[in-house]
């Protein structure tokens, strides 16, 4: 029989090692500041409202050409809305946006969840291979919605989650790399669930604002030195939607220029 004294002497050596142990980790865990700019309404005048790279109401079915989907179950057009699905919690989608978007711009676009405390969406945007090839070029590695061929593969990028049902967060990260830079408010998740919310997404240099109906949701200044360079490159843009989120609509999907 093992000696009492001797067992809890033991556990008590396990437990404090553990404690230690999630110290060190919650140590070198980086934190993220929120910015002072989350909640904060902010409407950008230097936007070149006359001059769109690209916007539809999605009227017309033909719109689908002029986006391509990796991933997921399908991409359709009902009703005048845009409509994403995916067959269940692990098929993810991403669906790219063709026309190629200069440096700084704003996207604009409505959109609304099938069930909002379920899901997760994300906007990848300033995409490009990390040689600067298009995101379309056939020399990338192939794609098909998982998650690390967009955050750790061979694409640069940042991607920012604009809503992430129950977890109440939002999220902006830096691939590749997956580094997460900046945390910010989900104002879509508590919504009325037939809401369609107007999301946009303003950059400028390393001036990053993701706004929902005018309220800054996250908000990053990237100085090109702590996370690695500004990703100051055009680009494309692409919509993702985590398995879970199963069905989204969108509308009123618009990109502007920013005037010099």
């Amino acid at each position: 029989m093992q000696n009492p004294r001797r067992v809890l002497s033991v556990l008590f050596v396990l437990v404090v090692a553990t404690l230690i142990s999630q110290s060190c980790f919650a140590a070198a865990k980086p934190e993220l500041k929120e910015h002072p700019e989350v909640g904060q309404r902010f409407i950008p005048t230097d936007v070149d409202w006359t001059n769109a790279v690209y916007q539809t109401t999605f009227d017309d079915a033909a719109e689908l050409k002029n986006w391509k989907l990796e991933g997921g179950k399908r991409m359709s057009i009902e009703s005048g809305k845009f409509i994403l699905e995916s067959d269940g919690e692990t098929n993810h989608l991403v669906c790219w946006l063709k026309t190629e978007v200069p440096e700084d711009f704003l996207l604009e676009f409505s959109v609304r969840p099938q069930d909002r405390m379920k899901g997760l969406n994300i906007i990848f945007f300033n995409a490009r291979g990390i040689r600067g090839e298009s995101v379309f070029d056939p020399a990338l590695k192939p794609r098909d919605g998982d998650f690390k061929q967009y955050h750790s593969g061979d694409l640069n990028n940042y991607h920012i989650s604009y809503w992430a049902g129950d977890r109440g967060t939002a999220h902006l990260r830096k691939n590749p790399g997956f580094t997460m830079v900046a945390g910010g408010k989900d104002f879509i998740a508590d919504a009325p669930a037939d809401k369609f919310h107007v999301v946009r997404l303003y950059k400028r240099g390393g001036k990053i604002r993701l706004m929902v109906e005018n309220i800054i949701a996250v908000a990053f200044d990237d100085d090109g030195k702590k996370f690695g360079p500004v990703w100051t490159n055009s680009g494309w843009i692409a919509l993702r939607q985590m398995g879970h989120t199963v069905r989204c609509e969108y509308d009123q999907v618009k990109v502007f220029p920013l005037k010099p």
